[in-house]
């Protein structure tokens, strides 16, 4: 299929996506937007004392948890439902490109996740007096941070037998992600081997991508975490395209 074709496609998807998906938009990124605000503002309350380390951890954190809970909490339970209840199979019988697929819901979880992230940068920024710089890399940062959770969603809810599985591991994901991921703080706070185990993983790449792009005289950590990102990026596609090729 050449390239007039597939953006043809993937421009009826994401028109069909959008209809689909018009009735829940709305609550999408109002609790994108109190994920981010829910962090930043309540687990300051857990501290007594706000330094200017902690702001900044707070502040870009929130956004961050907003990203990549977005793609692997609620996608996956989304596609699951999809996936178990017949409407994955109906839309892959379309003579599509199979990826234009995940492009066009990509697309859609990308434009609900912004204005809930930007809002809870400002209030963040308003709460703790804390001065955001954006820099340029801000679009491949938010974009890869999204790419890569949407796609390991995708990912997780493609290979699970069961949509009960999805449940499970969403919710064990996502308290991991409150509690055992350095994100609101710096990874030294965590046990070694645990904070090992998370030089591995994309996570605490998300998390510096994004303080990257925010914070001035962070940016040092930020080609490392965009080429782990990217390589994140790509294991998750290649999960998809294949499942999808395979029972195709």
């Amino acid at each position: 299929m050449n390239s007039v074709n597939w953006i043809q496609s993937y421009t009826l998807l994401l028109r069909w996506q959008g209809l689909k998906f018009k009735t829940i938009l709305p609550f999408v990124i109002v609790a994108q937007f109190f994920t981010g605000i829910g962090t930043i503002i309540g687990l300051g309350y857990l501290m007594p004392g706000i330094d200017s380390q902690t702001a900044m951890f707070l502040v870009t954190g929130g956004p961050t948890l907003s990203l990549i809970t977005l793609g692997l909490v609620l996608v996956p339970q989304m596609v699951a439902q999809a996936k178990f209840g017949g409407m994955l199979d109906y839309m892959r019988s379309f003579p599509v490109p199979r990826m234009a697929y995940l492009a066009a819901d990509l697309t859609i979880w990308v434009l609900s996740t912004l204005p809930g992230v930007i809002l809870a940068l400002v209030v963040g920024s308003l709460r703790y007096d804390f001065k955001l710089q954006f820099s340029p890399l801000i679009l491949p940062a938010f974009f890869l941070v999204v790419l890569m959770a949407t796609s390991m969603g995708y990912a997780i809810a493609l290979l699970s037998p069961k949509a009960e599985l999805v449940s499970v591991f969403t919710n064990l994901i996502i308290f991991s992600l409150f509690l055992f991921s350095p994100i609101n703080f710096p990874i030294e706070r965590l046990p070694n081997w645990l904070a090992t185990i998370h030089r591995f993983l994309p996570v605490k790449y998300a998390a510096d991508a994004v303080r990257g792009a925010l914070v001035p005289g962070y940016s040092d950590k930020m080609g490392l975490a965009l080429v782990v990102l990217s390589a994140w990026c790509l294991v998750g596609l290649a999960i998809n395209y294949l499942v999808s090729t395979r029972r195709g």
